[in-house]
């Protein structure tokens, strides 16, 4: 009786490990061949309209509008100093905004203390203009719930692109590259 029991025991233990086998394996294949949730571009309804219209201070007290970089290639940014995700993408915007001196990067605080986001740009570097957004209306107005989210949007003002999630200079440079050849 005792050989049924353990025949038994060891055929479920070989059964569960086969089972959780599988799951691992099929796990592995989904995270292998999924797309990067760190530059996720959406179906977003904004794509190919004209780019909500920003105006709005900066963080150094000046009047900036999105239509003053009309003509080139704008990143739209939204961001905050205590977004973990945000702090992780800030290296590759630095970088981004420095090595493409005709796309401009225009930085939107989403939901943050003015000080702490000018103290977090200074940090990592940054030296593109960065606007405030008080009561929300920009973020709004971009459908922006949570940040980082970013907008590639074209030199005559259309949304080109939305990027949910933390961005990396390569797949940006990827997508301006896009874009030219399409010829925006």
């Amino acid at each position: 009786m005792e050989d049924v029991t353990r025949k038994s025991a060891r055929k479920t233990v070989r059964i569960l490990a086969i089972a959780v086998g599988a799951c691992l394996v099929g796990f592995s294949i989904l995270l292998a061949t999924r797309r990067p949730v760190s530059m996720q571009t959406v179906a977003s309804p904004l794509i190919n309209k004209t780019a909500p219209p920003i105006s709005a201070t900066t963080l150094a007290g000046k009047k900036l509008s999105l239509s003053s970089y009309s003509g080139h290639f704008v990143l739209v940014n939204f961001f905050a100093s205590w977004c973990t995700p945000c702090q992780q993408e800030e290296k590759a915007l630095v970088q981004f905004s420095n090595t493409n001196q005709d796309v401009r990067v225009l930085g939107v605080v989403f939901n943050d203390i003015t000080s702490s986001a000018k103290n977090f740009l200074s940090r990592n570097g940054a030296t593109y203009q960065a606007v405030t957004d008080p009561n929300g209306q920009i973020a709004l107005s971009y459908g922006v719930s949570d940040p980082p989210q970013s907008y590639l949007i074209s030199p005559k003002g259309v949304i080109l692109t939305e990027i949910v999630g933390p961005v990396n200079l390569s797949s940006l440079d990827q997508l301006v590259a896009l874009a030219r050849s399409k010829g925006f």
